[in-house]
């Protein structure tokens, strides 16, 4: 916890409220909770399953990250949506693919001690990854992501219509942000701009093979982008809730077609390793990671955000300031896109210590945040497969992993919240953004004044005519939220500087017609 910031207001008459650094710009920005409360196999939801190739109703589950001790009653929720190429863990070939993987814990729990909601989800799996005509392939994933997104759509709509009713998890259903790693930032990237038929008749999208050719998602059987209409593979769940999210975010993946992206859409977030083997990094081609065979096209992270900003989407994190090393280094590795973070792994060594005939090379790095417990993958696959393949498969995945451990991952982490926090807190419009908006402007507004600039030992606001100050935020240079003084009614108002150290400040004033103006300010 840090350290309370005393202030001292000569403006003692009136009736307001007082959040300082710790009680409100350290929630969200980092660790403000000691423990999370896990509410484990929750069903959201039921849909129709085709995993093993019969259709069958089944529950779909979550679990429930919080921090423990809360006592706010409207928090914001972060979904999270696991990786596995759409097939179950294991029976994959890979060690990862379920919600409780070592880096969605991970993710989750720091989520939480933030002070958000956090939830990882599991989705509908199943599609003919080795199938050796192509159609099928590519048909059976556009539907598998089809579907995924219909139940990440759900879970949404879960929240709602609990916030709605019983309210057992007091979530703000006006701050939502959806993400995944892998297969699940697929779902996160179709989220907010997969939502028109023609984006479904896409030339790469219709099976050819097909009499007449036609679209391998076929919304009358599949059901409508939101999942709220009855039809052979769906099942609607809180139909009259809206889907509607403010952001969001991908670990790895891609959309699948730049084309999707339109003015307007939700601002979406990036992180993606440059040299990634399976989900383009620009825009090329999704193979099956155990064959190599062609799937389909697919726009990854530089792509998205790329177009994303240039549609306007990503205006919010342009208007804002970050100045922390994660940007920095963002803006180095990503072109200045906004919301794009790009990995640059290592190069790959000769090879790691698989012998024999699994003696291969390394391979560039897709994932290096995952770690998993080796022996208990080997042995699940070996029970599953009923061979003694384990090992020689787990030195593989080591090869596109190199150096795998929590330690590893976890220090990713670190990196990718560091970089996704303050981002997150912007889109959805939390304490603790800092916005450039209005900083040129208020030099020539007559009507607010903030004075003396540079501060020695208080800060002046008076705002003159007919307005009024309703509220008060100052951010340090990081964009941490130091003071913040709601409840005013006043034209004039006056804080002591006291322990403020010296150096850059932005100060927020919200008055009373919703105009926030920003403002630098020196404090010497």
């Amino acid at each position: 916890m840090k350290k309370t910031l005393p202030i001292l207001l000569t403006f003692c008459m009136l009736a307001f409220t007082t959040k300082t650094y710790s009680q409100a710009g350290a929630r969200y920005l980092s660790e403000t909770f000691s423990s999370v409360t896990v509410s484990t196999n929750v069903t959201y939801g039921n849909n129709i399953s085709v995993l093993t190739g019969s259709p069958s109703s089944i529950p779909l589950v979550m679990d429930v990250y919080q921090p423990t001790g809360d006592v706010l009653t409207a928090r914001p929720l972060i979904i999270v949506l696991h990786a596995g190429s759409f097939l179950p863990s294991v029976a994959n070939g890979m060690a990862i693919g379920k919600r409780t993987d070592s880096a969605v814990v991970e993710m989750c729990m720091k989520f939480a001690k933030r002070g958000y909601v956090a939830v990882s989800a599991d989705y509908r799996l199943g599609w003919n990854a080795l199938s050796a005509n192509q159609d099928v392939r590519t048909g059976t994933l556009l539907n598998a992501v089809y579907r995924g997104l219909q139940d990440a759509k759900n879970c949404v709509r879960f929240f709602k219509n609990d916030a709605a009713t019983t309210n057992v998890y007091k979530i703000d259903v006006n701050r939502i942000a959806v993400g995944g790693f892998g297969a699940g930032a697929y779902l996160a990237l179709a989220y907010g701009s997969l939502n028109k038929t023609a984006e479904l008749n896409l030339s790469k999208f219709i099976n050819q093979s097909a009499t007449p050719p036609a679209s391998y998602v076929n919304q009358l059987t599949a059901g409508n982008f939101d999942g709220t209409d009855v039809t052979v593979l769906n099942t609607p769940n809180y139909a009259t809730q809206s889907s509607s999210i403010n952001v969001a975010f991908s670990l790895g993946g891609a959309a699948g077609d730049s084309s999707w992206i339109e003015a307007g859409e939700t601002p979406i977030i990036c992180l993606h390793a440059y040299k990634d083997p399976y989900a383009p990094y620009k825009t090329g081609n999704v193979i099956v990671a155990a064959t190599g065979q062609f799937v389909v096209e697919a726009s990854g992270s530089f792509d998205a955000t790329k177009r994303s900003t240039r549609l306007g989407n990503q205006a919010i994190f342009q208007n804002s300031v970050y100045n922390d090393v994660y940007s920095t280094k963002a803006i180095a590795n990503s072109a200045g896109i906004p919301g794009l973070y790009t990995h640059i792994t290592p190069t790959p060594g000769p090879n790691m210590s698989c012998t024999g005939a699994n003696a291969n090379p390394q391979i560039e790095q897709s994932a290096p945040w995952d770690w998993w417990n080796e022996p208990v993958f080997i042995a699940s696959y070996n029970a599953y497969s009923g061979t003694l393949n384990g090992t020689p498969l787990a030195c593989k995945l080591k090869l596109e992993n190199p150096d795998m451990s929590a330690t590893k991952g976890r220090k990713y982490m670190d990196t990718i919240q560091g970089f996704l926090n303050p981002r997150l807190v912007c889109a959805l419009n939390l304490a603790g953004c800092v916005s450039s908006v209005g900083i040129n402007e208020l030099s020539n507004r007559n009507d607010l004044n903030i004075y003396p600039n540079p501060v020695t030992s208080e800060i002046n606001y008076l705002v003159e005519g007919n307005n009024i100050i309703k509220k008060i935020d100052l951010y340090d240079a990081t964009g941490r939220i130091v003071i913040s003084i709601d409840g005013l009614n006043t034209n004039k108002f006056t804080l002591n500087r006291n322990q403020l150290n010296q150096g850059l400040y932005f100060s927020k004033i919200e008055l009373g017609n919703k105009t926030i103006l920003s403002k630098k300010i020196i404090i010497q």
